[in-house]
């Protein structure tokens, strides 16, 4: 096979016997058509469509060298993949869409490499999942076949950031996809409002409350006068976390239930359960905690994604239980879980594995352990400030203090209030007593 269009052209222009300018007729001009064999001139698809009629070939053919019946079973190839990574068969999925990726036919080539930064999410590995999404930015831009939609790769941008813990840069570029949206004219669309709603998680993520809530207040009445069951659930369970982390657990219930009967008939199997791990999330910080809600909530979360071989998803829904076993007294099961999760983060980097030592520094504090148990949950508080999430540290140290009061750890317990201020943006001013010694009653 001649490895250039102008070759193809050339060798088939040869093999039926025709002249340049019998090619060319009234189309182009010959010098024209011998520019193009030479590969000196890209033809415009009309031209290019004329020549291929002439040859008695396709289109397809002078500009890839690739006959119809390969690209059939080259689609047909793609959508096993697909299929293979809707039913979380994660190895199958990737095999295949590494093997479609070196493929001549640019449509293909775009959707096994949509199919690759799919798959690499979903295995924890969001640099590689992130460098085949970036390749298709510009062909999506320019409007080539087999690439997803534009709205869909800014959204999977901004999650994949969000997960890696990079939540200023996921900010940064949710912002950037919103004003991008806005100027496109797709202010109102169902993807825009799964876009903002992908923006309301990045601020929660980084303890931005204010944003967040001003955000999502717009989404949800945006997805409503909408009427899409998709753009409403997305909507309410963005703001469920929000309406939770302002206190307002009975709203945050309420919304995460209206998500799940919204979604459960329509959504892909692993967004169910992301959704389940959510309302297990919610259940876990009532008070008293619905302990048994949660549990089964999470059970049928984990046993569907372990199915899935989702590690992003298994982590964060491992996390969960561990904080169940936690809150139920079981601190060996609690370290066990928690562990499990922490493992799968390991090599991914994912901020879930911060959550995860939390939890297990917890747990390790009650269980007696409390040195160990503190300087790994306060290593993970100062990862998440890291991170930028600031009301996540604040979090992590407040529930750190509270593990050291019961075992009566006071002096260490005071500090981790001390720091829980500090992330909660309340700080102390200097007190000038004019004395070098501290006050004694």
């Amino acid at each position: 096979m001649a490895s250039s269009l102008g070759q193809r052209l050339r060798a088939l222009r040869v093999e039926r016997g025709i002249s340049q300018a019998e090619l060319a007729g009234d189309l182009v001009s010959p010098s024209y058509v011998s520019l193009i064999e030479a590969d000196r001139r890209s033809p415009e698809r009309e031209v290019l469509e004329g020549l291929a009629h002439r040859l008695g070939c396709s289109a397809l053919y002078l500009e890839t060298g690739v006959l119809p019946e390969e690209v059939s079973e080259q689609r047909l190839q793609l959508k096993f993949g697909e299929i293979a990574l809707a039913n979380g068969e994660l190895a199958e999925a990737h095999d295949r869409f590494r093997a479609l990726s070196v493929q001549s036919s640019s449509e293909i080539r775009h959707g096994a490499t949509w199919g690759l930064a799919q798959t690499e999410e979903a295995l924890g590995n969001l640099h590689e999942a992130m460098t085949h999404l970036e390749a298709l930015l510009e062909p999506a831009r320019a409007g080539e076949p087999g690439t997803p939609g534009l709205l869909t790769l800014l959204i999977t941008r901004c999650r994949i950031y969000r997960l890696a813990g990079d939540f200023a840069r996921a900010i940064e570029v949710g912002e950037d996809a919103v004003r991008e949206v806005h100027e496109l004219g797709l202010e109102g669309t169902e993807d825009e409002v799964r876009l903002a709603s992908s923006l309301v998680a990045c601020y929660f993520a980084r303890g931005d409350m204010f944003s967040a809530q001003h955000l999502v207040s717009r989404v949800i009445e945006r997805a409503e006068k909408l009427g899409s069951r998709q753009a409403q659930g997305a909507a309410y369970w963005n703001a469920s976390a929000v309406a939770a982390a302002r206190g307002q657990l009975t709203d945050a219930l309420e919304l995460a239930s209206k998500t799940l009967a919204l979604l459960a008939e329509a959504a892909p199997d692993s967004s169910l359960a992301g959704m389940r791990i959510t309302y297990a999330w919610l259940l876990l910080r009532c008070d008293p905690p619905r302990l048994d809600e949660a549990d089964a909530l999470l059970e049928r979360a984990h046993e569907l994604l372990s199915g899935l071989s989702f590690s992003p998803h298994l982590a964060n829904c491992e996390t969960e239980m561990a904080r169940s076993a936690l809150l139920r007294g079981d601190f060996d099961g609690a370290v066990r879980i928690a562990g499990q999760a922490i493992e799968r983060c390991e090599e991914t980097g994912a901020a879930e594995g911060a959550h995860a030592k939390v939890v297990a520094g917890l747990a390790l504090v009650m269980s007696g352990q409390a040195e160990e148990g503190a300087a790994l949950a306060a290593a993970a508080a100062e990862r998440l400030a890291t991170m930028g999430s600031q009301h996540d540290a604040a979090q992590a140290w407040r529930e750190l203090a509270e593990a050291l009061i019961q075992r009566d750890r006071r002096v260490e317990a005071v500090e981790a209030l001390r720091r829980a201020a500090d992330y909660a943006g309340v700080r102390a001013s200097t007190i000038r007593t004019g004395l070098t010694e501290p006050v004694r009653d």
